[in-house]
């Protein structure tokens, strides 16, 4: 397993973050440093069975998978009980050997960035419910730069900006990744998806936890939500990251020990935290851009305080 992908290029953007080389069904393919085949991966992917009970939970990067999949966790399992894994155990992109998915216990809570073309397409036939995540674009680039500035030590916001305007990351810009969303919903406009703004979560956290409970057919007392909430609180979740309570698949857990990576995916949990991180010019340059992909067309709108 190479740890190149933790380096970075001479602009500071790391290997592991920069565009992606291969295309697969008019979409970028994501890229791993366990998956030896991308391209094959997605085809794997692609054709992964799907249960009638499966939930996706499905997220442009930094968007709050990691804080949804775990209150759908204790939802669907009617426990107040932390899940004692990393939602990488069940990130399709991410996993190697797509049987530890196949092996794994009903209800599945699978989660995934890939977009709707790269996901398993018995999605459709399965109706498959799926919980959408969105965040605004600027906290949404605050928390990819501190995610991997871990590993890079010569990234700056403004490279990470200036990739980001240009259409240069691994991934599809946000904007594609929404508006294929939206694709999604118009030929399919039966299919149970649930639209969740990291943003109301954060300020409403009761209302969406039962709009979750519901949409997931759950029983759900007051009670029991309440405990869900308090469970899932940003600073419970942050202090089992710190402790190092979970348990990271065994190829990742390997692959940062052997480059002294610690993996922080929880860092501050706030909504407008981009207003302490970008400066003036950094923003405006933002607000240009977002300006452009807006007037392409979106369904969506974000909220930013």
């Amino acid at each position: 397993m190479s740890s190149d992908v933790l380096n970075h290029r001479p602009d500071g953007i790391p290997l592991s973050l920069a565009r992606s080389p291969w295309e697969a069904y008019g979409s970028r393919v994501h890229v791993f440093p366990f998956i030896a085949d991308p391209v094959k991966h997605v085809e794997d992917v692609r054709n992964l069975q799907m249960r009638e009970d499966d939930v996706i939970i499905a997220a442009y990067p930094k968007s709050g998978t990691h804080w949804v999949w775990e209150v759908t966790h204790m939802l669907l399992h009617q426990t107040t009980e932390h899940e004692r894994r990393t939602k990488e155990h069940l990130m399709l992109e991410a996993t190697p050997d797509l049987q530890t998915i196949m092996d794994e216990p009903s209800p599945r809570i699978i989660n995934s960035h890939l977009e709707f073309t790269h996901l398993p397409q018995e999605i459709l036939t399965k109706r498959t419910k799926i919980i959408h995540l969105i965040r605004n674009p600027k906290d949404t680039l605050i928390s990819l730069y501190y995610q991997y500035l871990a590993i890079a030590s010569k990234f700056t916001v403004q490279a990470l900006l200036d990739a980001a305007i240009q259409n240069k990351l691994m991934f599809p810009s946000q904007f594609d990744y929404l508006r294929q969303m939206s694709q999604f919903q118009q030929e399919h406009p039966d299919h149970p998806v649930l639209h969740i703004y990291y943003e109301e979560m954060n300020k409403d956290p009761d209302r969406i936890i039962r709009q979750l409970a519901t949409f997931l057919d759950v029983a759900g007392s007051d009670k029991f939500l309440q405990e869900v909430k308090e469970a899932c609180k940003f600073e419970s979740l942050k202090k089992i990251e710190e402790d190092e309570k979970k348990e990271l698949p065994e190829n990742l857990d390997r692959l940062c020990k052997e480059n002294n990576v610690k993996v922080k995916m929880i860092r501050k949990g706030i909504v407008g935290d981009w207003k302490n991180e970008l400066t003036k010019d950094q923003s405006d340059q933002l607000d240009a851009y977002i300006a452009r992909e807006m007037d392409k067309g979106l369904d969506f709108n974000f909220i930013y305080e």
